[in-house]
């Protein structure tokens, strides 16, 4: 099926659930899916004037971003995989995905592994990531579903949805 919403939209698989948070708007927001086997894939967004004066490209902030986690001591791996950067109408998207593992107080080391896209919008003035996180040590069926999901995710605003 095809879901656009606050001119998101993205081909996802019918039989995925999908809730949108209750205070989300066309500024900032969180839409969910779940698969049957319960994993999510979230889109999250917000104003972009937070990111850009630190970031002011999508490419700078990912950047930025991995190396905060390599500098942080409590994640003891970290393998990043970073996609092509691709600047088209006014938008500018990254895909990314890394898998790390970090220690929390009193307990074990905890795996994840998180796909995804970020991406600038210009025109609508928004800083968008899509992604689902999992368990890289366990078996993930929904993982290549996924995938195809973030691959079809696109912004269809247009030059008067500035905020």
């Amino acid at each position: 099926m095809r879901f656009s919403c606050y001119d998101f939209n993205m081909v996802l698989p019918n039989d995925w659930k999908v809730t949108i948070d209750k205070k989300s708007q066309y500024g900032s927001g969180i839409i969910s899916f779940i698969t049957p086997k319960g994993i999510a894939l979230d889109i999250v967004w917000e104003c972009l004037d937070r990111y850009k004066a630190k970031a002011p490209t999508v490419e700078v902030f990912i950047n930025n971003y991995f190396e905060e986690m390599k500098n942080n001591r409590n994640i003891k791996s970290l393998d990043v995989v970073k996609g092509t950067p691709v600047t088209a109408d006014e938008h500018e998207t990254f895909p990314h995905e890394f898998a790390y593992t970090y220690k929390q107080p009193l307990s074990r080391g905890v795996s994840l592994k998180i796909i995804g896209l970020s991406m600038y919008c210009l025109h609508s003035n928004r800083f968008v990531v899509a992604y689902s996180k999992m368990d890289p040590k366990k078996e993930n069926p929904d993982e290549a579903a996924m995938r195809d999901a973030i691959k079809t995710f696109g912004c269809s605003c247009n030059k008067n949805a500035k905020l």
